[in-house]
């Protein structure tokens, strides 16, 4: 006989099988009906009286109507949104949100379904990471009370003099120092050191060993996937991706509504103090230039404003020494405003954690040949950043980051201006790379935030248009560092915020008090990233990023967060290459490549053979088989060896190539530059668009037209006649096309049918696949010029593009002329 299950009850009662409901009727849905008299007066109708004799019968059906919509046959973990769903939701009631805890609880109950208990909970239990962490806290006092211990009884012994006496019998010729001699000191000349972070509490101590959290590590962890624990990402612990899996989210509030906000509080900054013309001078030795290869302060207009400390600079920095000048990183500098009667600057070098050694070594060895001297500081784990993109980032900002109660809110300062430009909604509108400092208060006093006030149009485009900051910005706190830790410092703990909050009357924000928190602040427009970057001190990260969370936007919703694959994916539909993945001239880039490719193979190797492209059986015709060079590589030792003649290992830690501007790239091909440099052989970035079928991915080839089969060469030129995709509705028509109506008249059309019923069958190469036997081969491997470094079908276009990277020969010799 079978076993009763324990999920629904078994009976033999057949009856009572039949009666019992899937679901149990819901109250709500009984809709109550009251007879009356008054509806038909004199037997007549009058529809007047008839509604409002059948008000609460047409009210009650209303709302029956409107439960049964939302109640129906879903399940509590069905009405969270898809973004918000979890595996467990539908046997856990602690998974899905609180306001439907209730609800789910009842519903295994009336179902006997089983609620699992999930081991991996925070609490102290019994199981999972509540044992580990009761045995961590354990394990870290014991080993603090023996330290102590160890010290106590070190002092009661005397060590100190213990260890002067064995240091007198190792050195018996040495004298015995004057009475005088400890009141002598040297003057050590301080040199520049890396930063250490702080010691992270014994609770978390452990978990910290080889890497370093960021400062919102906690409220990530519930909500993103993390770098895995015993392989962090540049020594930091980062997010990699939302636990949502849909991307398009995030693609809709990059472009058209709402904000998305990532921390990177993992790029280094670099601090510079000394004279202007020495921190000049430390720039122009590493050959400090923009994307257009020239140098901001030969610049006229922006140059002076940068200087002035009004607006930052974006650009790549390179080695100092050498004949070829080497490429570092991308950097973004920034001058202090010019304090009054000081004769120093300073000014921030913020650079991608990859190339920070590398640019930190040239930048020492810069500074000591500048007189005077440039003080260099590490400030890695002092100033962390935020940085936010979307329609909606003017308004998040301007909400959360109120000025403080003691800044003076004079006419036309950036506290009392900063309010005016939330209604922007394009970064374009504002000044390229305009920047604005002051400090604000704490944002957890103005919790929850209200949606910020939009300003009339006229005074917003008033304020873009003179833009008065330029001349009210003054020297921004964030660049002192005693103002950097007094924030820290001061920075309340959140039991004494709720005491505040309660305290104050409904509806309102606690008062402001004297020894609130001043957090300096400044915050710039990335013309590069097409986006905002807040800098702030480090501790003071983690309540403005819970504020940008919680805003209500005003087309609805709240801001999103983001990982580093979001983040390239956005650069990615920007088509602009990313730093370092899309840089392997960089050190850093062929770092990155050379760790990716460990993955992909591994990748591959973990997949069945059933699922897995089989590289060395490809077909690429005339009786080749197999992929060129390394299939899960972008071979460039290959590609080089085959156009240079040089042999290139892949165990080389430095790139044998230089990472080349895009616009020398088109200088030479052009021939309107000869440059000194093209000795070495060197890779340039370019966007890739497909004009057939297929989606370009990492490591794919990138050929030039036959040169030396002409045959060949014509079929590949017969695809381009194909119709180009189909372009955005903005983009003006091209000469060549001849515009036809949307609605052509009768005799149009038949012409045109006519046409294609006469056309051959196999003429048209809209049909034409890969497999096809018509499909042209591929060239030769001489013909070989580039990869594909991010690859994907891109949303912003509506099509498959891609970043790739082309080599250019030695002697000036390009690849691409003929590229199409």
């Amino acid at each position: 006989m079978m076993e009763n299950p324990k999920k629904r009850k078994y009976t033999n009662d057949t009856a009572a099988l039949a009666k019992r409901a899937r679901f149990p009727a819901n109250p709500s849905r009984t809709i109550s009906a009251t007879p009356t008299t008054t509806a038909y007066p004199n037997g007549e109708l009058n529809v007047s009286r008839f509604m409002r004799a059948h008000e609460n019968e047409i009210k009650s059906l209303e709302n029956a109507m409107r439960a049964a919509k939302k109640g129906l046959s879903r399940r509590a973990f069905q009405n969270v949104p898809r973004d918000l769903r979890r595996r467990t939701g539908s046997h856990n009631p602690q998974r899905v949100p609180k306001r439907l805890r209730d609800k789910a609880r009842k519903e295994a109950k009336e179902d006997n379904t089983p609620i699992s208990k999930s081991k991996s909970g925070s609490g102290t239990g019994k199981g999972g990471k509540g044992r580990l962490r009761v045995e961590n806290i354990e394990k870290s006092k014991n080993a603090r009370e023996k330290r102590e211990e160890k010290k106590k009884k070190e002092q009661i012994e005397g060590t100190l003099s213990a260890r002067k006496i064995r240091k007198k019998e190792d050195h018996p010729m040495m004298d015995e120092p004057t009475e005088h001699s400890a009141a002598v000191k040297k003057r050590r000349r301080k040199f520049a050191v890396l930063a250490v972070p702080d010691t992270p509490s014994s609770r978390f101590r452990r978990r910290q060993v080889h890497k370093t959290w960021l400062p919102t590590h906690i409220w990530h962890t519930k909500r993103a996937t993390m770098t895995p624990g015993k392989e962090p990402l540049w020594r930091f612990a980062i997010p990699l991706r939302t636990a949502g899996k849909a991307y398009r989210l995030t693609h809709r509030a990059v472009l058209l509504r709402g904000a998305v906000a990532w921390d990177m509080s993992y790029m280094a900054t670099i601090g510079l103090e000394g004279a202007e013309a020495s921190i000049v001078g430390l720039l122009e030795g590493l050959h400090l230039t923009d994307e257009d290869g020239q140098a901001t302060w030969q610049q006229k207009a922006i140059g002076k404003k940068w200087l002035n400390g009004t607006r930052v600079w974006e650009g790549w920095i390179y080695e100092r020494e050498g004949k070829v000048p080497k490429k570092i990183a991308q950097v973004t500098v920034v001058w202090s405003v010019q304090q009054e009667g000081s004769t120093k600057r300073k000014a921030f070098i913020r650079v991608h954690p990859s190339a920070f050694l590398s640019l930190w070594n040239e930048v020492i060895r810069a500074s000591k040949i500048q007189k005077p001297v440039v003080t260099v500081e590490d400030l890695r784990f002092e100033i962390g950043s935020i940085e936010i993109m979307g329609p909606a980032s003017a308004e998040t900002l301007c909400s959360v980051l109120s000025a403080s109660s003691a800044t003076e809110l004079s006419s036309d300062t950036p506290p009392s201006l900063w309010s005016t430009i939330a209604s922007v909604t394009n970064l374009r509108e504002l000044p390229p790379s305009a920047l604005l400092a002051f400090s604000v208060s704490d944002p957890r006093l103005r919790d929850p935030p209200r949606a910020a006030d939009m300003t009339s149009q006229a005074q917003v485009i008033e304020t873009l248009a003179y833009w008065p900051i330029d001349k009210t910005q003054t020297t921004p706190a964030i660049f002192d560092r005693t103002a950097r830790l007094a924030a820290c410092r001061s920075l309340p703990s959140q039991q004494s915020i709720n005491r505040r909050k309660a305290m104050a009357s409904p509806g309102n924000y606690p008062d402001p008090r004297p020894t609130d928190p001043q957090i300096p602040m400044l915050t710039f427009v990335s013309r590069r990233n097409n986006c905002w970057t807040v800098l702030l001190p480090w501790k003071c990260v983690l309540p403005v990023w819970r504020g940008i969370m919680r805003y209500p936007v005003s087309t609805g919703g709240n801001p999103r967060f983001g990982g580093l694959k979001e983040r390239r994916q956005v650069d990615f539909e920007r088509s602009v290459p990313s730093f370092p993945f899309d840089c392997p001239g960089t050190d850093a880039g062929w770092a990155w490549e050379q760790q990716e490719r460990v993955e992909r193979k591994m990748e591959w190797t973990k997949r069945p053979k059933g699922k897995r492209i089989e590289w060395a059986t490809i077909d690429l015709g005339n009786s080749r088989k197999g992929e060129v060079g390394d299939p899960w590589a972008c071979d460039w030792e290959r590609l080089l060896q085959a156009k240079d003649g040089t042999e290139v290992t892949a165990e080389s830690a430095v790139p044998p190539f230089r990472q080349i501007l895009t616009k020398e790239a088109s200088d030479l091909m052009t021939g309107h530059s000869v440059s000194p440099n093209i000795s070495t052989p060197g890779v340039f970035s370019a966007k890739i668009i497909m004009v057939q079928r297929g989606i370009p991915t990492t490591c794919a080839r990138i050929y030039r037209l036959p040169t030396n089969n002409q045959e060949l060469r014509s079929k590949w030129l017969s695809l381009m006649v194909a119709p180009s995709p189909v372009s955005s509705p903005n983009q003006a028509p091209r000469k060549d096309q001849v515009s036809r109506p949307k609605n052509p008249p009768k005799h149009l059309r038949s012409r045109q049918l006519a046409r294609n019923l006469l056309k051959p069958p196999q003429t048209s190469v809209d049909s034409l696949k890969a497999s096809d036997e018509n499909y042209p081969n591929v060239p030769d491997e001489e013909d070989l010029i580039g990869y594909v470094t991010t690859g994907n079908y891109n949303l912003a276009e509506g099509a498959p593009t891609a970043v790739a990277n082309l080599g250019l020969g030695k002697y000036g010799h390009v690849c691409i002329w003929e590229l199409v």
